[in-house]
């Protein structure tokens, strides 16, 4: 018989092997499986929910007039501290503003100082001599420092007022009212800032500000706010 030379055995063995492919038991080749790439379908955006709005009315007292405002806010907004009910003004003396200090930082003579008792400290209105109101400041001691800047904001709103930020680390807003407030056509000017959990408002019958700013600084440093 004759011999093949050897490099042609091999190619010939190499060749049967790749011809041949897989076998299972029964000896029936095996088809090799092939995959196909899984096509994944696109995701759909997600659709936020439309933003829901949260309408609260907020009552506000002064000067023994109580007024209702109604202001409607996005949903998540924290309302200032609710009224609670407020006693009988009665004559007395500011327990955290002298009535010397307001004669000097309002540049009028004053006569009767009226204070409400509520907590945690009273509100107290200053009266010219001439029986006329003069000045008004109430101190808020609110649940979060939220409800505190929207305690502010419910005197001074921001769209309306310009920034505050006397004494240090206190801010908000201060604004002039020439036509007054609801309840009192006597107020001039507004000043309100908050630190923390507390919110100070100034009410002045005087056009310019910073009549309020100096009540509230007097008022800081006396309570050691």
């Amino acid at each position: 018989m004759r011999r093949l030379p050897l490099p042609a055995v091999a190619v010939g063995v190499l060749l049967l092997a790749a011809c041949s492919g897989q076998r299972d038991a029964s000896g029936t080749p095996t088809p090799t499986p092939t995959s196909s790439p899984s096509t994944a379908a696109p995701s759909s955006p997600a659709t936020s929910a439309p933003e829901s709005t949260l309408t609260s009315t907020i009552r506000v007292t002064v000067t023994n007039s109580t007024v209702t405002r109604t202001a409607t806010a996005p949903a998540g907004t924290v309302a200032p501290p609710p009224a609670t009910e407020e006693p009988e003004p009665q004559a007395g003396a500011c327990p955290y503003l002298p009535v010397e200090d307001v004669e000097l930082i309002n540049g009028q003579r004053s006569g009767p100082t009226m204070v409400t008792a509520v907590k945690p400290y009273p509100i107290c209105d200053f009266y010219r001599s001439d029986g006329g109101w003069q000045a008004r400041i109430r101190i808020i001691e609110a649940a979060t420092p939220r409800a505190a800047r929207a305690a502010v904001d419910q005197h001074v709103p921001v769209d309306d007022s310009a920034p505050a930020g006397q004494p240090p680390g206190w801010t908000g807003g201060s604004m002039t009212t020439p036509d007054g407030i609801a309840g009192n056509d006597e107020v001039r000017s507004v000043y309100a800032v908050s630190k923390g959990r507390t919110a100070i408002v100034a009410e002045s019958n005087q056009d310019q500000t910073i009549k309020g700013r100096q009540m509230v600084v007097e008022v800081v440093g006396n309570l050691g706010l």
